[in-house]
């Protein structure tokens, strides 16, 4: 039989893959958990560090079958879940793996749900746990400065991990968790500092290069440029790692004003990453299309008065990279609304009844799901979907903001169970959107961004389905464009609060001096007051968006509205 040490892959919290094995943090990581003794579980923790996530299910529910108990795979089944955003499932599972375990490595991936579930309290107290077996433990330590920045406590935060610099400064990993500390403390200068020390230790740093650029106020130096080229020559660099470098070798390029040269390397970025989607444009754009025919005023009419009558929720939606993450921090700002980012729960709370739209050839029977929604299911569902989201709400505010932007798939499905929920959708010229998802090294990737014809196919498609919607339920959805809002932010904020049927407060207009946590990749610019550097950025490569404008069609001429 096989041993196999799962080498962090069985961990909800991973470092780097590629950091040198001596890093304390990765060996800390590998310590935390016991070997896989189970070939099957093997392989399937293979597939898992593969994104083959069917494939992994399937040897592990075959495990299960014969070992029902076995704390191995019911880790790695609520690995499973967590990645699909299925985190009640997840905390059933990892509850289970530990009644029948007491490894320190299960406990510590418990920690880890609890805390993205917001459940932060509970999470402290399982760390404390293992903190009270192993108090020098570095990954562990880390893992109590994330609660620490989840808590909105930066500077205890960075704390703990300058103590952890000091003990093992010469890991790269432990460097660039001190210097994303300090990001989240504002604290720009000690943050590049920090990055620029993790190079030094690891040149080709898988993490390091991305997050310069993220910053936003950085800037690449022209040394940077020839650096990064060396590391690409080398033959034996990761994919991973020559992602990451491409796309800051473009910003590089690109903040020397060299287009072409960054243009080339966004480009090859891209197509790397591409290799390992796998993504179908035409799912989506069949589901708009039974949407289109499915959602009509007579449809709506007949089913009026089903679902919750809650007001709580407000649903952001749009394409990314399009301002919503601004949006959400003025929303936030307001005392009536608690900004809770980009919540799963819509799909989680739905998709064992309705079939999620693009999975597949789901799109029959997605109509025919939608269409038996009954009083009761419509109204459970409902309830499903709130009772997820309080579970991450830490105010009594009386409204919070649920930011997952491919919820314009289910306005529908919104509408039925939930139809005094707001819906603003939040929307930027299509060349500026479409460019800047094609430029953005997204953390959890967005399937559709890597082609500039499938960004403007994905772009048309939203703007046809939020134009029929607009149609058969006028007035239903409020409209911000990015354009407005930074030429008359308080105008544009006066309306959507009315819209929201709230009070404008003037904190709405000072949004950057929100404590609030943001994760997105526009988490620095929401810190800093408005802008205008953000419109008109796609100009510098027009030469190369032919692709975008084709796909984009009558969509492109039509801006702002939809095409007839």
């Amino acid at each position: 039989m096989n041993v196999r040490r799962a080498s962090g892959l069985h961990g909800f919290d991973r470092v780097e893959k590629s950091m040198a094995a001596s890093d304390p943090l990765v060996e800390a990581q590998r310590n935390l958990f016991p070997p896989l003794r189970s070939r099957v579980l093997g392989e399937a923790a293979e597939a898992l560090a593969a994104g083959r996530i069917d494939a992994a299910e399937s040897l592990i529910a075959q495990h299960l079958r014969r070992q029902t108990n076995d704390p191995a795979a019911l880790n790695l089944m609520a690995d499973i879940a967590r990645r699909r955003d299925r985190f009640e499932d997840a905390i059933e599972l990892s509850l289970r793996c530990l009644k029948h375990s007491s490894d320190p490595g299960y406990r510590f991936n418990y920690a880890v749900l609890l805390r993205r579930m917001n459940r932060l309290e509970e999470a402290d107290a399982q760390l404390d746990i293992l903190l009270a077996q192993e108090p020098q433990n570095p990954f562990i330590r880390d893992q109590k400065a994330k609660l620490l920045h989840a808590q909105g406590k930066h500077e205890e935060a960075i704390a703990v991990r300058r103590k952890l610099v000091e003990a093992h400064s010469e890991s790269a990993e432990a460097w660039l968790n001190y210097a994303d500390s300090f990001r989240l403390a504002k604290r720009y200068d000690e943050s590049v500092a920090g990055y620029r020390r993790a190079l030094e230790l690891k040149p080709s740093s898988n993490k390091a290069y991305p997050r310069l650029p993220d910053l936003k106020t950085h800037r690449f130096a022209a040394d940077d440029v020839g650096w990064m080229q060396k590391q690409l020559a080398i033959p034996t660099l990761t994919a991973d790692d020559r992602i990451n470098l491409h796309f800051a070798l473009a910003k590089a390029c690109e903040d020397q004003k060299l287009y072409p040269q960054a243009f080339e390397n966004y480009a090859k970025a891209n197509a790397l990453r591409r290799l390992s989607v796998n993504f179908d444009p035409e799912r989506l754009t069949a589901h708009r299309k039974v949407c289109e025919a499915l959602f009509t005023p007579e449809f709506f009419a007949e089913r009026a008065g089903r679902g919750c009558p809650s007001k709580a929720p407000i649903f952001i939606v749009g394409m990314p990279r399009s301002g919503s993450t601004l949006l959400e921090q003025i929303l936030s700002s307001h005392s009536a609304v608690e900004g809770l980012g980009e919540l799963p729960d819509m799909e989680n709370a739905t998709g064992v009844v309705i079939p999620p739209p693009t999975a597949g050839k789901a799109a029959q029977p997605y109509a025919l799901a939608v269409k038996e929604l009954d009083i009761d299911l419509a109204r459970t569902l409902a309830e499903h979907y709130l009772a997820l989201a309080a579970a991450r709400r830490i105010t009594q505010k009386p409204f919070f903001t649920d930011k997952a932007l491919a919820n314009w798939f289910q306005v529908g499905v919104i509408q039925l169970i939930l139809p005094n929920a707001k819906i603003v959708d939040m929307r930027r010229y299509p060349l500026d959107c479409g460019w800047s998802c094609f430029k953005s090294h997204f953390p959890k990737g967005q399937p559709f961004s890597h082609r500039l014809s499938e960004i403007g196919r994905h772009y048309s498609d939203y703007v046809r389905l939020m134009g029929h919607f607009d149609r058969v339920l006028p007035g239903r959805i409020h409209r911000v464009f990015y354009e407005n809002l930074i030429e008359d932010p308080e105008g544009e904020i006066r309306r959507l609060l009315e819209y929201l049927e709230l009070p404008f407060e003037t904190q709405c207009l000072n949004f950057h001096e929100n404590r609030r946590m943001a994760k997105t990749l526009s988490a620095e610019q929401v810190r800093t007051p408005l802008y205008k550097s953000g419109v008109g950025q796609w100009t510098a490569y027009e030469h190369w968006l032919g692709p975008l404008k084709a796909a984009l069609g009558p969509v492109l001429d039509a801006y702002p509205n939809a095409p007839e």
